[in-house]
Parts: structure tokens; C-alpha cells; sequence
């Protein structure tokens, strides 16, 4: 890659983040291409050269953000120095890793108005989420974390449900004080460890 392609990619890159933190925090439809290039550092017609228009770089930004996500999951999925237990921890809390829901919120408010970007989701939920997930809950299985006999199924449906109750305001801003908690429950229930209560 010369000089040229160099500059031309760290542009795309410059201004994918940018139309990423604008369209999240603001909205899509509240954004404009004009916001989009200032937060940039490059002129309007450097992006519609680039991406064409701001339904494109939409569906750019979207498509850049969950791949980035996938890959960082997948790094700790297949990191032999952690254990199953501290994979779903980052599974739960951590937001960066995540690719159950990559920002619902800000996701489901698109994806109606663009069906290119719901057939995205569905497309890379199918063919990257899901399989990484299964491996992860194989590793679970095989470890003695998970029940052999739990479907993938019901474990997805209960991790989607914690994961969306710890992404609501109110837990996120008191998360902190009974994380370690939280995750204990996620794998004995309310109950506690059930080896403890085996000889009752």
C-alpha cells in the first residue's frame, strides 16, 4: 500500500469512527453529513466520494463496528489464559467485547427505517455470533461450568437476559458495587453453589 492508499484508508477510518460516535449518541436522522465531516477533519466531498451518501456510510459504520466487536470477542474466546467463568464475565459486563446486541438502542431505532442494515445483522448474527457462541458454550460443557444437557438455545436465551437487565441506566451506574455477585448468581442461581447444598 503506497502513501496514497495509506492517507485514503486512515481518512475512511477517521471518518467511520466519526459518523459512528455522532449517530449513536445523537441519532441518525439528528446527524448531517456537514456534522459528520467536521468531527472528521475532512470535506463533504471527501465522504461522498468515499461512501456515496449517508445511507451507505450508515450501513459502513454499522458493518465496521460489529466486525471490530466480533474480533475482539473472538480473541478472548480463544485465549487459552481465561477461564469459561471470566469469558461470560466479559460476556455480561463487558461492553466492548459484546456481540449478543451491539448497542440495541441505537441499532433497532435503523434497522426499521433500513432493511439493508436489518438483513446485516441477521446475516453476521447467523454466520459470526452465533457459531463463536456455540464454541464458547462447548468450551463451558466440556470444563464442567455448563450442564452437559442444557440446549444452546435456553443458555442464549438466559445470557441475552442478563446482559439486556445490566445494560438498563440504573444498573449500569450501580454495577460496580455488586458485579461479583451478579455473576455468582448467573451460574448458581438464587440458590447459591450447588455442590453445597449436595449432602443436604
Amino acid at each position: 500500500m503506497n502513501g496514497f492508499e495509506k492517507r485514503k484508508e486512515r481518512k475512511k477510518e477517521n471518518i467511520l469512527n466519526a459518523s459512528l460516535s455522532l449517530f449513536s449518541e445523537y441519532g441518525v436522522a439528528k446527524v448531517s453529513v456537514q456534522e459528520i465531516a467536521r468531527k472528521a477533519a475532512v470535506s463533504q466531498v471527501t465522504i461522498y466520494n468515499y461512501f456515496g451518501g449517508k445511507d451507505q456510510l450508515l450501513y459502513e459504520t454499522i458493518k465496521k463496528f460489529m466486525y471490530e466487536r466480533l474480533e475482539q470477542f473472538r480473541h478472548i474466546v480463544h485465549d487459552p489464559s481465561i477461564n469459561f467463568k471470566d469469558k461470560i464475565e466479559h460476556i455480561i459486563h463487558g461492553k466492548k467485547e459484546s456481540i449478543l446486541h451491539v448497542d440495541p438502542g441505537f441499532l433497532q431505532a435503523i434497522m426499521t427505517d433500513h432493511p439493508n442494515i436489518q438483513k446485516l445483522t441477521e446475516s453476521f448474527t447467523k454466520n459470526h455470533s452465533i457459531p463463536l457462541l456455540m464454541e464458547l458454550i462447548k468450551q463451558g460443557k466440556d470444563a464442567g461450568y455448563v450442564h452437559p444437557d442444557l440446549s444452546f438455545r435456553a443458555i442464549l436465551f438466559y445470557i441475552e437476559m442478563y446482559q439486556q437487565a445490566l445494560q438498563s441506566s440504573e444498573a449500569e451506574h450501580s454495577l460496580s458495587d455488586f458485579s461479583e455477585e451478579v455473576t455468582h448468581m448467573f451460574f448458581y442461581g438464587l440458590a447459591g453453589n450447588h455442590k453445597d447444598h449436595s449432602s443436604s
